[in-house]
């Protein structure tokens, strides 16, 4: 009886010695690391033109890519795409940022970011078409008032009166002066002028935004000027003098709101006239 326990103990312990060598030598095996070959990165290019002058709202866009995987053209307009070389069509002239990523397959990117402006060419910005404060008509307001009224001498009301000889004088101006216009019916306004007032040129605005709205209540900023547009002199072809601006607008508003936030430098602004007008006649 001892003897097989001595054999039994002696064939465990063989066992339990070559499970621990063959262990031991699998831990001791050397492991092969697998060198990733790195990719070459991504290189990107790309060129704009215009395949027809005619249609000036088609872009067509010519890349040289290489080293790349995937592309992801962004034209600005919230569109995309993935062709090598595309032609895109804009809806609206304006200014667009346009960015092209090329990615490889490990990841690596290269990309190229330009700015276009899609202009049309049979536009005459030294012209705008009616004034549709008079043809439409509707109702003006102001949040800030001449001391004697929207009726006086020098009250709101000479801003819109078709007059470039009478003015808007407003006495207590604190840069959150607005002209607001609301029209009878919506309309797409692509322009607008302003009249500077006949003396102290320290009153003429400086800084302000043209703004829309569908309800009153929400205003966006379509227009804005931040340098005075008129000389900086009390007398002369300075004063009383209309200065055109053009916008790109597609929406039709009914609400039109003139934000006056800085005049030259004086807490006085005078304005003798503002009209709102579609682009072209």
């Amino acid at each position: 009886m001892k003897n097989n326990m001595k054999r039994l103990f002696g064939v465990l312990s063989l066992l339990l010695l070559i499970v621990v060598l063959t262990v031991k030598c699998k831990k001791d095996e050397p492991v092969e690391v697998v060198q990733e070959v790195e990719e070459p990165k991504p290189i990107v290019v790309f060129e704009t033109k215009l395949p027809d002058p005619t249609k000036f709202l088609e872009v067509q866009f010519t890349a040289n890519v290489q080293n790349y995987k995937s592309l992801l053209w962004q034209f600005g307009d919230d569109s995309t795409s993935v062709e090598i070389s595309p032609k895109h069509v804009y809806r609206f002239p304006g200014k667009y940022h346009v960015v092209l990523t090329a990615r490889n397959g490990q990841g690596y990117s290269a990309s190229q970011e330009i700015n276009i402006t899609v202009v049309d060419p049979t536009i005459n910005y030294s012209i705008c078409g009616e004034n549709y404060m008079q043809t439409v008509g509707g109702i003006f307001s102001v949040n800030l008032e001449a001391g004697p009224g929207a009726d006086s001498a020098e009250g709101s009301k000479k801003l819109v009166d078709g007059d470039t000889k009478s003015k808007f004088l407003q006495a207590g101006f604190d840069g959150t002066q607005r002209c607001t216009f609301e029209l009878k019916t919506p309309q797409v306004v692509g322009a607008y002028t302003l009249t500077s007032g006949n003396d102290a040129a320290d009153r003429d605005p400086k800084l302000w935004i043209l703004q829309g709205s569908t309800d009153g209540i929400q205003y966006r900023d379509l227009h804005t000027v931040s340098v005075s547009p008129w000389e900086n002199t009390n007398t002369g072809t300075s004063r009383n003098q209309t200065k055109l601006f053009h916008f790109d607008n597609y929406v039709a508003y009914k609400f039109y709101r003139l934000y006056i936030k800085q005049t030259r430098s004086a807490t006085v602004f005078q304005l003798s006239e503002w009209t709102i007008n579609k682009k072209q006649p």
